[in-house]
């Protein structure tokens, strides 16, 4: 009997999180303009005289999960130390290379600072990613969840980490539960300024439904049992909502700690669950096809959604009004916006995967 393949869930996991990186730091990657000096200047620039804690700890902790996942992806078949260096200088050649671009765009400040707290998060991150290896139980535990409970092959792996992808465009408290919803009456429209009505109140939960069920039908084709699929999907989504809570707890101001979730929404997440429960009869093929539909009708709502109603929370109804949050709700929402081409373009992956099996 063949050994499986080794996975690349690590390395899938590490081009999607330098991706989120590029776009934290170079967004709204417009103005571009020659700034007239060395773009290696703010190596030579003083420290700054006041510094925020929030900012180092966000440069920090962004740098240890792209120090990690480099340093696990090296890893097999090679030793730790490598592995750790490997991760190190990548998260500092990734933090070099940004602050560099960032000196041409007129929006953003270039930062000794930060280069420095990047690096000391890489560092973090590449140990983290490095020892997880010589605890061989901590990674049997890993890869014998992964194999129990997912189909094999790379495709799944990709598969995997677009749904940790989702996970990660839900964890902004700003933004509503499973997705970009419509306001309608209530304290909700009160405080963005909107006054809902029937369209309002019918689309939104049909746009969380649908993100749902697209949800559902993909952990589906990826995972060995449909039964298994339907408790990660309820699994996924309470993580959601318990993070946001959490999250919003902290940083929305109290009129705003619930804007995330709704009745409607409560509603929706009932429907989008019954119905990809009922998908637990059909074949295989069918239930590809109703995923790509299902994602087509949910980007179909969001090209059809009111443009007023499309931002995140503004920024007043933080506790802080930091910069390091405008890009962070602004990555949010470009990611969950984003997630349902990506899903039909994974899609496509799948039909080809499942036509050499056939």
């Amino acid at each position: 009997m063949s050994a499986e393949p080794r996975s690349r869930l690590a390395l899938y996991l590490a081009l999607g999180y330098t991706l989120l990186i590029l776009y934290a730091s170079l967004a709204p990657f417009s103005g571009w303009r020659d700034p007239g000096q060395s773009p290696f200047d703010f190596l030579r620039e003083p420290w700054p005289r006041y510094v925020a804690v929030f900012d180092i700890a966000v440069n920090v902790l962004a740098y240890v999960p792209f120090g990690m996942l480099v340093a696990a992806a090296v890893l097999p078949g090679r030793t730790a130390l490598s592995a750790g260096i490997a991760g190190f200088v990548a998260g500092v050649a990734l933090s070099f290379a940004m602050e560099c671009a960032q000196g041409f765009l007129p929006s953003r400040i270039a930062s000794r600072l930060d280069l420095v707290t990047n690096m000391a998060g890489a560092g973090i991150g590449a140990w983290i990613g490095a020892h997880a290896g010589s605890v061989p139980r901590v990674v049997r535990a890993l890869a014998e969840f992964r194999q129990r409970w997912f189909l094999p092959g790379g495709t799944i792996d990709l598969g995997i980490a677009l749904i940790g992808l989702w996970l990660f465009s839900q964890l902004d408290p700003s933004l509503p539960l499973l997705g970009i919803v419509f306001f309608s009456d209530g304290v909700q429209a009160q405080l963005a300024g909107i006054v809902g009505g029937t369209t309002h109140r019918l689309l939104g939960p049909i746009s969380v439904a649908m993100n749902l069920v697209s949800l559902g039908l993909l952990l589906t084709l990826v995972m060995r049992s449909k039964r298994a699929a339907l408790a990660a999907l309820a699994l996924l989504v309470s993580v959601a909502a318990l993070t946001k809570l959490i999250a919003a707890s902290l940083l929305l101001r109290s009129e705003a700690a619930f804007l995330w979730v709704s009745r409607e929404v409560v509603w929706a997440i009932i429907a989008g669950m019954l119905f990809v429960g009922a998908g637990w009869t059909l074949p295989r093929a069918s239930i590809r096809t109703l995923c790509a539909v299902s994602l087509v009708c949910a980007i179909a709502l969001s090209v059809l959604r009111p443009g007023e109603a499309q931002s995140f929370l503004s920024l007043r109804l933080f506790r802080w009004n930091d910069l390091q949050l405008v890009h962070y709700t602004g990555l949010s929402a470009t990611v969950a916006e984003g997630w349902p081409y990506a899903a039909l373009l994974y899609l496509a992956l799948l039909w080809r995967r499942d036509r050499v099996l056939v």
